[in-house]
């Protein structure tokens, strides 16, 4: 055997940095300049989707590298729900990939939540190493992580929102097919209301757990859970990553259908996901106190509205469609039998 293989020992903090690399490898190739525009997209979906699954199946693994010791179900719990915005966003790109351009307007919606959670990580490392916060301490491959995900996802969506321009022509074809829209009575007031709802609705719950996650996690909490900064970080990036549909939801009256078809579709999903994690710890992990259960109901009042408002706006634009052609059908039927 070879002497330096023989001595070499793959530490663990680097295995456990690979999923943290693979995920800053696949955020560069999304905007790598050389590879085809399609290729590029698949490469950013892939990163949500590994970031969604990461979060959700395996998060006390996945940060493993940035903590020296262990995080609580508890940790890897509040963590998850990070995963129900990615893969929100992963699932809209990969509906409205065939669609032409991305809209600048959720290019810069991702961009902002993730410069946002990339101060809040730099912020919570000045604070847990300098000034010893409460809970586990961090890691000398904190920053590295940091960097790989959160920080190419930035500088990412910084090249993308760069290369992403519209000319003239591309504006006047949007207010054309906007405007025949209406014309053809497919245009909806109820359609633009849910979009603002929603993104209002979305707003204050990414304010509160933005500004006071030590209240929110010691409301609805057993009280016998003890809590640190690490919770309240994670609650913070939980509100961060919420300004992604805040702001593509003000922007989402002025998309195709679609888009908003696609869009509204990716919002249930994300609240879907959400509204099961409540689930699993009100009653399998059981760490909620009963204050939390004026917070599920809410979750599910506002799964049904999002649930009713996908509906609403697929019944809107390809309802009469999809009517006329089955009238077609029977109607071509009977005069076969006659």
């Amino acid at each position: 055997m070879i002497p330096l293989l023989a001595d070499f020992k793959l530490d663990n903090d680097i295995l456990y940095m690979i999923p943290h690399a693979l995920i800053g490898g696949l955020f560069l190739l999304s905007v790598f300049p050389r590879i085809s525009e399609a290729l590029r997209l698949k490469f950013q979906i892939s990163a949500h989707l590994v970031l969604s699954l990461l979060f959700f199946f395996a998060a006390p693994f996945f940060l493993k590298a940035t903590i020296k010791g262990h995080f609580t179900n508890v940790h890897g719990f509040i963590q998850a729900f990070c995963a129900s915005l990615h893969v929100g966003a992963g699932f809209f790109m990969w509906k409205t990939q065939k669609l032409g351009k991305p809209e600048r307007s959720v290019i810069f919606s991702r961009l902002l939540s993730s410069l946002i959670c990339l101060i809040f990580r730099l912020f919570a490392y000045m604070h847990i190493s300098v000034k010893s916060a409460k809970g586990l301490e961090l890691s000398n491959q904190y920053l590295y992580c940091v960097a790989f995900t959160d920080g190419l996802w930035f500088f990412s969506e910084v090249i993308r929102m760069y290369r992403t321009t519209k000319t003239n022509q591309d504006e006047i074809e949007a207010m054309v097919k906007r405007t025949t829209l209406w014309v053809e009575g497919k245009g909806s007031f109820y359609i633009e209301n849910a979009f603002y709802l929603d993104a209002g609705v979305t707003l204050v719950y990414a304010i509160i757990h933005i500004s006071f996650p030590q209240h929110v996690l010691s409301l609805i909490l057993k009280p016998d859970v003890k809590l640190d900064s690490h919770h309240y970080l994670w609650c913070r990036l939980y509100g961060a990553l919420n300004l992604i549909p805040v702001i593509t939801s003000m922007n989402a009256r002025f998309y195709s259908p679609e888009m908003q078809t696609g869009y509204i579709a990716s919002r249930l999903l994300s609240q879907c996901t959400v509204f099961m994690l409540n689930i699993y710890g009100h009653w399998l992990l059981m760490i909620y106190s009963p204050n939390h259960i004026t917070a599920f109901m809410l979750s599910g009042f506002f799964t049904s509205f999002l649930f009713s408002a996908f509906h609403r706006i697929h019944k809107n634009y390809y309802g009469t469609e999809v009517e006329e052609e089955i009238y077609e059908d029977v109607v071509e039927s009977d005069k076969k039998t006659d």
